[in-house]
């Protein structure tokens, strides 16, 4: 818990404290599906950047609108995405009390390097988040409670987005079939996350009964399968609900400002992107670049490569040009805002976890060197008795 300082206390209980643990952990086993899931991954990443890209535009023409930016568009151009990685931070710290800035771009980038480079990297970089949080201090609940809550949070501004978009952008044009589509799964998706959300805060016999709910659908398509049924779902959610109950209270809606701050700070870079490209209002307007984003955003949801590398642009190419904007400017733009959010990273990632491992070499050394200066301080006062 941190202390009135605003420092976590580092705890007993830190994973670092903990060698038995270290010990059960094995050497990591390579199994058939990470291999196919790296190759499918790799499989799809040539399909887009080298089988479909290169038949609406070329990457020659691309750079050229890339490399003619102006000075000033540049500047724009880093300092919001500056802005972009600082915003990553603050809905960790709008969940966890007593979060340093410091520790938490230290977690951010790190993590952030892990899930954009290795295939289903998410997982991986969660184990991370654990051991970073917790050696600031925090403790597994807090943690645990954390990825949970900005998970949902998160994926929450992901499915409101494209819905926002394209209402806006039904107000000023007609939003092409794509947008409305991915609209309508937010909403559905929407509601349906809504109420079972309700649900769960409500009261603990409302959310039992959804718990025992999705048990029923679950073992009724398992005993197709040959397979025994459980209740498993309703000890998930009823556990979900001990745990993020209060976080969820006291401070949703500092969360709920944080994420939404974090968005419209992405959403900034890529608009500047867009601009500095060539793409003017004219081609494309504010609610249609909006609904572009929101709806490649959408489908980085699923993780079928890292950081949804491929997904991510080839939707947002598509959204843009639907939209009239031309190929090679909207894939110019669509590189600003990927090379933007994806190397800074990776090399702040990488400084970030090496700072992080000095700073927990320097903690473990602490305790021998208490011990060290103590046993000196000893033998000093004997040799002065004994004079």
């Amino acid at each position: 818990m941190p202390d009135q300082e605003g420092e976590p206390q580092l705890q007993q209980t830190s994973r670092r404290d903990t060698p038995d643990d270290e010990q059960k952990v094995g050497k990591p086993v390579l199994s058939w599906r990470k291999v196919l899931s790296a190759v499918a991954s790799f499989a799809l990443l040539v399909l887009i950047f080298v089988g479909v890209i290169p038949k609406f535009t070329s990457y020659s023409d691309t750079w050229s609108h890339m490399a003619g930016l102006g000075t000033w568009w540049w500047v724009a151009i880093a300092v919001a995405a500056t802005v972009n990685q600082i915003a990553i931070v603050w809905p960790y710290q709008a969940v966890l009390a007593g979060l340093r800035f410091r520790h938490g771009f230290l977690e951010t980038e790190t993590t952030s390097a892990i899930s954009s480079t290795v295939p289903a990297g998410g997982a991986v970089a969660i184990g991370m988040t654990y051991r970073m949080f917790s050696s600031f201090g925090f403790s597994d609940l807090s943690i645990s409670t954390a990825v949970v809550v900005t998970g949902v949070w998160n994926l929450g501004a992901k499915l409101a987005l494209p819905v926002v978009a394209v209402t806006l952008l039904a107000v000023t044009a007609h939003p092409p079939r794509g947008a409305l589509a991915a609209a309508g799964v937010g909403v559905v998706v929407l509601i349906v996350a809504g109420v079972a959300l309700w649900l769960v805060f409500r009261s603990e016999a409302s959310a039992r009964w959804l718990g025992q709910l999705a048990d029923r659908l679950v073992n009724w398509v398992l005993h197709f399968f040959h397979k025994g049924g459980g209740d498993r779902a309703e000890k998930a959610v009823l556990h979900f609900r001990s745990q993020t109950l209060e976080t969820a209270r006291s401070r949703g809606w500092l969360l709920s400002w944080a994420v939404l701050a974090s968005q419209l700070a992405l959403l900034v870079l890529v608009f500047i992107g867009v601009r500095a490209v060539g793409i003017t209002s004219a081609q494309v307007g504010f609610a249609a670049v909006l609904t572009s984003f929101a709806v490649a955003r959408l489908a980085g949801t699923v993780p079928i490569t890292p950081g949804g590398l491929g997904t991510i642009d080839a939707a947002f190419v598509a959204m843009l040009t639907t939209f009239g904007a031309n190929a090679s400017h909207a894939l110019a733009a669509d590189f600003i805002w990927r090379l933007t959010t994806f190397l800074p990273p990776l090399v702040l990632g990488v400084v970030s976890y090496l700072i992080w491992l000095r700073r927990e070499e320097r903690i473990l050394k602490l305790p021998s060197a208490r011990l060290e200066t103590t046993g000196s301080g000893a033998d000093s006062k004997e040799e002065t008795g004994k004079g």
